[in-house]
């Protein structure tokens, strides 16, 4: 199944993915940019061929690019991809930015997936969840489970690490990628989302990226404020002349007028967010990171 190097319990656990997706009659993949949703597509492939369709969410929160690197990565797997648009930002529950938010989002992401799989007459919905996930505050996971979405990754007991791995050597373009929530997840809980922060959200961030080079980013929305946060290793590309005072000019003029730059806050299990290595400061927001 897999080119070597892979280790045995890698393989195994591959090879498991595989059979868990083959036992379906059919199968739908909630495909997003991302390297776990895109092994699960790639795998579904290899299982079961024709019987196989992925599925991309078009909103107002995805993040600019991103649905230009599904269509690739359907492309490079050779999987036949669907763009569906659907409309949680104009859902009030949703709207209103609960802690439970994700829920909303996904619980229309999956009901559209189950429907476009019964138009096809495929048996599964399938998502790219792996083991990692199920130690995380992820309201979308009941979604999931009331549509009967089923996740092979973390059934087979892979953690991201060996989804990465596993997409490396299988190919796959974006086994390296950073993650990409959804734009609604960098304004805090509580505060309304609307389209204009989103489109503010995601024009920053692709300005950002642009002037920087940076990969691993986010621009919190704090009204009239802009927090940048950048992966520690990525910080010193900052710190290059001009890249700040160039980025603080471009967030000026599409409505920022406090622009700020630290580091990615990562929470672990303890409830914390760690800054670098030593600086621990409270979680506000803790469904997506």
């Amino acid at each position: 199944m897999l080119p070597s190097p892979a280790t045995t319990d890698l393989q195994v656990k591959i090879e498991k993915v595989v059979h868990i997706i083959s036992q379906f009659d059919g199968a739908v993949i909630a495909l997003s940019a991302g390297v776990d949703s895109s092994l699960v597509a790639a795998l579904a492939r290899r299982a079961l061929g024709d019987r196989v369709v992925a599925v991309t969410a078009l909103s107002e929160s995805l993040a600019p690019g991103e649905m230009e690197i599904a269509q690739k990565t359907a492309r490079q797997i050779g999987i036949r991809h669907i763009i569906v648009t659907t409309d949680e930002v104009h859902n009030a529950s949703y709207k209103a930015n609960p802690s439970n938010r994700c829920y909303y989002c996904k619980d229309t992401l999956y009901r559209e997936l189950r429907r476009q799989a019964d138009t096809s007459g495929f048996e599964a919905v399938l998502d790219g969840t792996q083991l990692d996930d199920l130690g995380d505050t992820r309201p979308g996971l009941l979604a999931a489970r009331e549509v009967g979405v089923r996740s092979p990754l973390a059934e087979a007991g892979l953690s991201k690490k060996e989804v990465r791995q596993t997409a490396r050597l299988l190919g796959l373009e974006v086994w390296d990628k950073p993650a990409m929530p959804c734009l609604s997840s960098r304004i805090p809980h509580g505060e309304e989302i609307t389209v204009q922060k989103l489109s503010q959200v995601g024009e920053a961030e692709s300005i950002v990226k642009r002037l920087s080079g940076a990969r691993d980013i986010r621009v919190r929305h704090h009204g009239t404020a802009a927090a940048i946060e950048v992966s520690q290793e990525e910080l010193p590309l900052f710190h290059q002349d001009g890249v700040m005072k160039q980025a603080e000019k471009e967030l000026r003029r599409i409505g920022f007028t406090n622009i700020t730059l630290g580091p990615r806050k990562y929470p672990n299990k303890q409830g914390t967010v760690r800054l670098g290595q030593d600086h621990l400061l409270p979680i506000i927001d803790t469904s997506n990171h």
